[in-house]
């Protein structure tokens, strides 16, 4: 199960300019005819634009950019986009539904959806994102599980009783010697969860005191004026660092009792326009 974890956090959600021409023209047009569709509903297009983006959680120019095929979306998007075209919350239903290019892009971009044994729900994420307890029972399960000793000693009787609607809920299974790892109903981890988590973990679990200490942890800060290709080389050195920390797990001797988390961020330093619903 914990490869699982590790597959979700992965953040591919931009989306980028390419020419008409690219690999994924299918997709973007697909996309494109989905969302003029959805648009032709509304009496006013402007206002059937502006809804939507609301309720995907997605930038007007974004979703313009997308109909006219502009922009390629990441694949956060596209499930944003096909959560709300289809009425599910549960993204392993969603690919039965989606049309064939769609669904091949998912299933390439995301290859934990291919599990039928795991189904991915916004119940789960809505749950991560508003009940930090709850957060960290599903992240120190996804990190090779946790005892009920070991919640009830650090979270009372208020974790135990989590631990027991997890359960139920199936976000967390049982295996030998009453240890709790995930269970068949996990979060899709879109963007907007993958920040709050990540910020949540780094306040609550980051050690301050350890960080005079080489090989203890590791933060870093640094800002800079940049050129554009500059700024996607440090976004691909981070992709790469995230893909050399995948391929570490990969193999079972590099698996231990040492629970652990890493986050990061690369952004520009320009505020947020967005004032859509998520």
């Amino acid at each position: 199960m914990q490869e699982e974890m590790h597959e979700a956090v992965r953040n591919t959600a931009s989306v980028t300019p390419q020419s008409t021409g690219d690999e994924h023209g299918d997709l973007r047009r697909q996309v494109s005819e989905d969302l003029i569709k959805k648009v032709n509903e509304f009496n006013d297009p402007k206002k059937g634009i502006k809804a939507m983006a609301m309720l995907m959680g997605i930038h007007e120019k974004t979703l313009k950019r997308l109909i006219s095929c502009e922009n390629r979306p990441g694949y956060q998007t596209v499930f944003k986009i096909y959560r709300v075209l289809y009425h599910s919350s549960t993204d392993s239903q969603l690919l039965k539904l989606v049309p064939d290019s769609v669904r091949d892009f998912l299933t390439k971009a995301s290859p934990r959806l291919a599990i039928d044994t795991v189904h991915y729900s916004m119940d789960i994420e809505n749950e991560l994102q508003r009940d930090p307890v709850f957060c960290e029972v599903y992240v120190l399960c996804a990190a090779g599980g946790t005892t009920k000793e070991y919640i009830s000693f650090h979270y009372g009787r208020y974790g135990e009783r989590l631990l027991e609607k997890m359960v139920e809920q199936e976000v967390l299974a049982i295996i030998n010697k009453g240890t709790y790892i995930l269970g068949t109903n996990q979060a899709s981890m879109t963007v907007e969860t993958i920040q709050k988590v990540g910020s949540h973990l780094t306040n609550r679990f980051y050690k301050i005191e350890n960080s005079d200490e080489l090989g203890e942890n590791y933060i870093y800060l640094h800002s800079q004026g940049l050129s554009k290709e500059a700024y996607t080389n440090w976004i691909k050195i981070d992709e790469e660092a995230y893909e050399k920390k995948l391929k570490i797990l990969s193999k079972q001797e590099n698996l231990g009792p040492i629970k652990a988390f890493t986050f990061n961020v690369t952004d520009t330093l320009r505020e947020s326009k967005n004032e859509t619903k998520h």
